[in-house]
């Protein structure tokens, strides 16, 4: 099991009574508090102790992640065991590795950053969707609570260091959003990954500068149009396979840029949108159960696999999720009567949040609505 942080280290040591050589501890000690650095001695640590048992004739190696498989691939990659180019995705999403959950392969594209609170949420269903997303009426989504908004430690510590400095207007929020979609920031309020997904980087030029005009994004890609299925960056799904996406985007946004959003996409006929501010208020231009795939891949001998949807239903479930974390996941780490604080609230009680696809895969442009805004 590698070493992730310092202070899990301990509690796991203390657990297991295991007794630790003093040379780990002596070198843990000077970088405890380095949560990148105890990791990297982990990773370190575990190769030397691999190289060691395979260099005795042992051919078989036994490696706890414990969710944190970062890891275990960079042992597995130093001691010559696996590629990290070779793996293949078998969906767009992390499956997960619950028995109960092996079959499903469709979820809602609104938790693509947040997949420990999906899977939270959902972990009461009795059937999980598996071919199609099917009536988006039924699923039962567990309550919002604290659960969704627990932070690891190592994530708290880049949030507070990344995002909590002093706002003095919403251009100063718009300027954070804006470091993140160039890659400058690695953590965000909205998201449980770290950094930009591989995908992003073909708009992330384009997110900034939709962010500069005050649209507020958490979650995108691009549009893909009949790549292998073994790209490096939107590949997933095995050999031999094509794969394709609509072009998607969410964001919050005022209600001023809102209005006048919706009234160029009237011109747009292959836009689809949906939008909501905190206290249900609504405007969208799709029925209330019309789920609209958003990525799917075509393979030898299979049928058509659509893995993400854009469902309305689950919309108005992650919307309170979304708008919640404006305060327990931002806003909660500033001091009470903040001023900065205060601008995050004024947003989360103002704003909507907009999910908007571009039905045009081929030729379409999504960002061009976001012209003369």
């Amino acid at each position: 099991m590698p070493i992730n942080n310092y202070k899990g280290f301990k509690r796991m040591a203390t657990f297991c009574k295991t007794k630790v050589p003093s040379e780990i501890i002596a070198a843990l000690e000077p970088i405890k508090d380095d949560d990148k650095a105890v990791a990297a001695y982990g990773i370190h640590l575990g190769t030397e102790m691999c190289k060691h048992i395979l260099s005795h004739g042992i051919k078989s190696l036994h490696l706890y992640s414990l969710n944190l498989e970062k890891s275990v691939i960079g042992i597995l990659q130093n001691v010559g065991l696996i590629d990290i180019t070779q793996i293949k995705r078998p969906l767009p999403w992390r499956p997960s590795v619950n028995i109960r959950r092996i079959k499903e392969n469709v979820r809602p594209i609104f938790w693509a950053n947040r997949p420990r609170s999906y899977i939270s949420r959902t972990t009461s269903w009795e059937e999980y969707p598996h071919g199609r997303w099917g009536d988006s009426c039924s699923p039962g989504y567990g309550t919002l609570n604290d659960y969704q908004f627990l932070r690891r430690r190592s994530r708290n510590k880049k949030i507070q260091d990344e995002w909590v400095v002093p706002l003095s207007s919403v251009e100063d929020v718009q300027e954070l959003f804006s470091l993140y979609c160039a890659g400058k920031l690695k953590s965000n309020p909205w998201s449980e990954l770290e950094g930009l997904q591989p995908e992003t980087f073909k708009i992330n030029d384009k997110l900034v500068h939709v962010n500069s005009k005050g649209f507020f994004t958490i979650n995108s890609q691009p549009a893909v149009n009949g790549e292998k299925s073994d790209s490096p960056s939107v590949g997933w799904g095995g050999l031999g396979g094509y794969v394709y996406q609509k072009a998607y985007v969410e964001f919050f946004c005022s209600p001023e840029k809102l209005k006048s959003l919706i009234e160029k996409a009237k011109d747009a006929p292959s836009l689809t949108y949906m939008a909501v501010n905190c206290k249900g208020e609504t405007f969208s231009n799709i029925g209330p159960n019309d789920v609209n795939a958003v990525t799917w891949g075509v393979f030898p001998a299979k049928e058509v696999v659509q893995p993400t949807v854009v469902d309305p239903v689950s919309f108005m479930v992650w919307k309170d999720e979304a708008f919640q974390a404006w305060e327990d996941e931002w806003a909660s780490l500033y001091p009470d009567g903040d001023p900065s604080r205060k601008i995050l609230l004024e947003i989360k009680y103002s704003y909507f949040l907009v999910s908007l696809v571009d039905n045009c895969y081929i030729e379409g442009d999504i960002f061009s609505i976001f012209e003369d805004l």
